[in-house]
């Protein structure tokens, strides 16, 4: 049985990744039951240092793209007739358009939006993570999506939002609430929302009346943006901004994901948490250097300081 590392499982959902959802969705497809689950909180397990990644055997593949191809390989128990039936080499460019710009609105509401990040985000991660790195790690998870969002313009938010919840807290019974402060809000926020129609509707008008993008069979390129669409509209979000808009204005996109979801979801998975020797092995490995570099440059710097003052 091979293994699958993945985010672990939240909100009803296998994952909180888009790109571990995508991938269970897609191999629930190709053929469901032939593969466990392992819940993992530590990237630092696969040779790319993401998840997810598929170990089988001693063999471990990542990324996403060498993991579909390594299922042609019949050893693995796959139907290649059904793989062959539900990848299309066409959708190469819709597949990365996907995962880069709906996986920009569901890191927006996972990590940008103040409220859904200490409300829902962080509270449903860092109970995974070891003592003491769920102290840091998960913030420092935080920023390596900052840089991501920043690029696109959707991280731009969360310091008004929450600037503006600070104030209000200080705020006097009867003072005013500055009419700047929230016309900016209103105006980032209706920015955040244009930039999510834009992507919306290009998949709205791709689906079109069909059941699935490349007619009656589901392929890749339905896992990929059903997974998105999954994240954006089921979490029990505090600050609803993309889940309202997806859930009101795109039936179609919504309907389509959970088409998918009955499809490979309803069913039970098998699941496990990843072995915690082995996650605490590689932490405690990492802290050891850590302190290893720490006491060196003490002494260093007390070798320096005496020399000095010699």
């Amino acid at each position: 049985m091979i293994e699958l590392y993945v985010w672990p499982a939240r909100w009803g959902l296998p994952s909180i990744d888009p790109a571990s959802l995508s991938l269970i969705i897609y191999m629930q497809l190709v053929q469901p039951s032939k593969f466990v689950l392992v819940e993992s909180v530590n990237p630092d397990l696969s040779p790319t240092g993401q998840l997810p990644f598929l170990k089988d055997g001693n063999e471990i593949i990542a990324p996403t793209s060498s993991i579909i191809s390594s299922l042609v390989d019949d050893k693995n128990g796959f139907d290649t007739s059904t793989l062959k039936a539900t990848f299309n080499p066409a959708d190469a460019a819709w597949l990365a358009h996907a995962e880069s710009n709906l996986g920009d609105l569901v890191f927006h509401m996972l990590y940008a939006l103040h409220a859904n990040w200490t409300e829902l985000t962080h509270a449903s991660i860092v109970y995974r993570f070891p003592v003491p790195q769920r102290y840091y790690v998960p913030h420092r998870l935080r920023q390596s999506y900052k840089r991501r969002l920043e690029g696109s313009g959707l991280w731009s938010l969360p310091g008004i939002e929450q600037e503006t919840k600070h104030i209000s807290k200080n705020r006097a019974p009867n003072e005013k609430v500055n009419p700047r402060d929230r016309f900016l809000k209103v105006f980032e926020r209706e920015k955040v929302l244009e930039k999510a129609r834009t992507t919306l509707d290009i998949y709205t008008r791709l689906l079109g009346e069909g059941t699935f993008f490349n007619g009656d069979q589901p392929s890749h390129l339905d896992a990929i943006v059903a997974a998105h669409i999954l994240l954006l509209s089921r979490p029990p979000f505090p600050d609803p901004l993309l889940q309202d808009l997806v859930n009101t204005s795109y039936p179609s996109l919504v309907a389509h994901a959970n088409r998918m979801y009955a499809r490979t979801l309803s069913a039970s998975l098998r699941t496990r948490d990843a072995a915690p020797d082995h996650e605490s092995d590689v932490w405690e490995t990492r802290l050891r250097f850590a302190f290893i570099g720490l006491t060196l440059g003490g002494i260093f710097t007390y070798l320096t300081a005496a020399i000095s003052s010699t």
